[in-house]
């Protein structure tokens, strides 16, 4: 297991209007002010320029973006220092043409850990969970999923089954209530507002969750808007405020959750749907990123997945065509991710058709 190179933390949503970005930029700045010997980096994976107009030194058309690093497969040339004593990567109108080509979820994972950054990164996301997002998510260290209503709520249980799909614990993300308007109170409910009743939803569902919230303020709001055109900072801005509180909290809260800058990279759980049994023998796989035969020494199988040693090192997160052995001879072929690549590789099939799944339960039977 190598170093890992920087902590990386992603803010995540898949509902719109919940606050993503102003909390982004907001807690880069802060961080960069309470932790001033820990350089900040800020990616935006959205097309929309409030990273750039809060950060550019200068009206310079930058000399790369974050469409253009990632199709480099390289962050370096695109990184620049910006106010605050942030570092940025500027964001592109065209990011949204990524996701027809970027078919895997590590590519920003692999860019960052090419990188020559060494220092904390925060990844800003779009609305979805589309393959841009899933990439912020896989390369984080910590997601944190913004949440202002049920509605939001609702979706954002849906990062934790994407952390569960890959085999990770659920407590790499955790949900942070944002833009919540403490005016909303009910009469006739044991909770007597929309923070109680949220946080009593929140911990029903079992999510892990950041005691640390962030209200509403049209104050706040409003930093967005002003004649320069450029969105002031909340430090700067708005300091003694409770929402400067309250994201001094935060702060706080994501920097004792994140590991420090060199530790080692523990790799994600294997998450079992089934007891596997022992399954020795020799199968060919394709890679799905460099479609030749290999070979894997098949160590155990379950209905989830494949434990196996490769001839050739897989990465975490690679796409594999693995062929079973059914018991007259003839291959059955699954798809698979690798959730673990050391000492040994772990292999979790994808959903088969219900075909394929039947021969792998008559595989299982047959051992």
């Amino acid at each position: 297991m190598s170093g890992r190179p920087c902590p990386v933390v992603a803010l995540t949503s898949n509902k719109g209007g919940v606050g993503k970005t102003t909390v982004a930029v907001n807690l880069a700045v802060l961080l960069r002010t309470l932790r001033p010997e820990l350089p900040v980096l800020l990616i935006g994976l959205d097309d929309q320029d409030l990273i750039d107009r809060m950060f550019r030194l200068d009206e310079a058309a930058p000399a790369s973006d974050i469409a253009q690093a990632l199709r480099g497969g390289g962050l370096d040339a695109a990184i620049q220092l910006g106010r605050h004593d942030v570092h940025y990567v500027p964001t592109s109108a065209a990011v949204a043409d990524l996701k027809r080509e970027i078919t895997h979820p590590t590519a920003l994972a692999d860019a960052l850990q090419r990188s020559a950054w060494r220092g904390l990164v925060l990844i800003d996301t779009k609305s979805d969970l589309e393959i841009l997002t899933q990439n912020a998510i896989w390369a984080s260290d910590l997601a944190l999923v913004l949440v202002t209503d049920q509605t939001a709520l609702l979706e954002a249980e849906k990062v934790f089954r994407v952390l569960e799909r890959w085999g990770r614990p659920r407590t790499r993300a955790r949900v942070v209530l944002s833009l919540v308007d403490l005016r909303i109170k009910y009469d006739h409910h044991e909770h007597g507002d929309v923070l109680a009743l949220l946080l009593s939803q929140i911990r029903a569902r079992g999510l892990p969750l950041i005691e640390s919230f962030l209200s509403r303020s049209p104050r706040i709001e409003a930093l967005n808007t002003n004649a320069e055109g450029r969105p002031l900072a909340i430090v700067g801005q708005a300091k003694g405020s409770l929402v400067h509180a309250q994201l001094r909290h935060l702060a706080d809260d994501v920097l004792r959750l994140l590991p420090e800058p060199g530790a080692v990279a523990e790799p994600p759980p294997e998450r079992r749907a089934a007891a596997r049994r022992a399954y020795p023998g020799r199968l060919l796989a394709f890679r799905e990123a460099a479609p030749r035969l290999i070979e894997l020494q098949a160590r155990d199988l379950s209905r989830a997945g494949l434990g196996a040693a490769g001839s050739e090192k897989l990465g975490i997160g690679e796409r594999v065509h693995v062929a079973l052995a059914r018991a007259d001879g003839r291959p059955l072929l699954l798809w698979a991710r690798v959730v673990r690549a050391t000492p040994a590789s772990a292999l979790a099939f994808e959903a088969p058709s219900s075909e394929a799944a039947a021969a792998l339960e008559a595989v299982l039977q047959a051992g």
